[in-house]
């Protein structure tokens, strides 16, 4: 599979980030553009927004405007990723190490918010008969009014399939535990609730404390693996909603619903987010065809 090279008009867009098969630019004040970093690749999300665009549009979930094979347009979300915001507020050893400090975090009503509208997006994508298999603060995105936005489905997989994995915090390797769940020691288990739960509780943690679970320590690696493995996580101790972060970290919820209803009782949120009408849909879509047409992707 070869790598593809970016497009001249692509190239000279302002950079927004990079995932695991794309590469994002801004095209336009509301038009971003994800490129496949290779040609013909059998990952590129295109597909899920094929499936998505066939159901009612969920607004917690990033929409898209145009696909072709190696190119998907999507609203652009102007307030970056949540990984972005988070790292704005920290002092780290370096780049990627130790976080030594905090500067600030966000309002307690405004967490219960992004935490809201992250479950609403992953039981409408459960509702699909799919889990997200990637939920981090890089893939959770933010809109104009603050609005969480659930992207990148590079990584799905259907609701009772073997868990592909991921790094931790946002899987764990089964443990004592897999007996007493019927699944394998040693393996991350079956998609599903216990999953996506355990993503959206390190989530939380972020949103909580500013940081991913264990960034604050100099262990790194392996024996953060160990540590989820034997379920040894870190001290909760600042928030009202800890319970929350250990119940899904320990499985507590045998439905995602049941944590959204929790969620919504805890929630008094009075601007919801919209999604984009039919209208504004159609003509972003036109507009991304003029793009096309003038060149962008030559």
């Amino acid at each position: 599979m070869a790598f593809t090279t970016l497009p001249k008009k692509v190239s000279a867009s302002r950079f927004l980030s990079l995932g695991s098969t794309g590469l994002v630019y801004q095209i336009t004040s509301h038009i971003a553009l994800k490129y496949a970093c290779t040609s013909g690749s059998t990952t590129f999300e295109n597909e899920m927004f094929d499936l998505f665009e066939k159901h009612t549009p969920c607004p917690h979930v990033i929409q898209s405007f145009l696909r072709l094979p190696n190119a998907n347009f999507l609203a652009l979300m102007s307030g970056g990723s949540l990984d972005a915001r988070l790292r704005s507020y920290q002092i780290r050893k370096d780049p990627f190490g130790k976080v030594l400090e905090v500067s600030k975090t966000e309002p307690i009503t405004l967490v219960k918010q992004w935490l809201m509208e992250l479950c609403r997006a992953v039981v409408w994508l459960e509702s699909l008969g799919y889990v997200h298999g990637d939920l981090r603060p890089s893939n959770l995105l933010l809109d104009d009014d603050d609005h969480l936005k659930l992207g990148d489905f590079d990584c799905v997989q259907k609701v009772g399939e073997h868990f592909e994995g991921n790094r931790p915090p946002w899987a764990r390797i089964l443990g004592d535990d897999a007996e007493k769940l019927g699944l394998q020691r040693g393996s991350f288990g079956i998609t599903g609730p216990r999953t996506e739960q355990f993503a959206i509780g390190s989530n939380l943690y972020c949103m909580v404390y500013g940081f991913e679970p264990y960034e604050d320590t100099d262990d790194q690696g392996p024996i953060i693996v160990d540590w989820f493995q034997e379920m040894k996580f870190p001290e909760l101790n600042k928030s009202c909603l800890d319970f929350i972060i250990d119940r899904c970290w320990k499985g507590y919820y045998q439905e995602l619903r049941d944590l959204l209803l929790e969620i919504e009782s805890l929630c008094d949120i009075r601007v919801e987010a919209k999604v984009v009408s039919m209208e504004e849909l159609d003509q972003r879509r036109k507009e991304c065809q003029i793009l096309v047409e003038d060149g962008l992707l030559n």
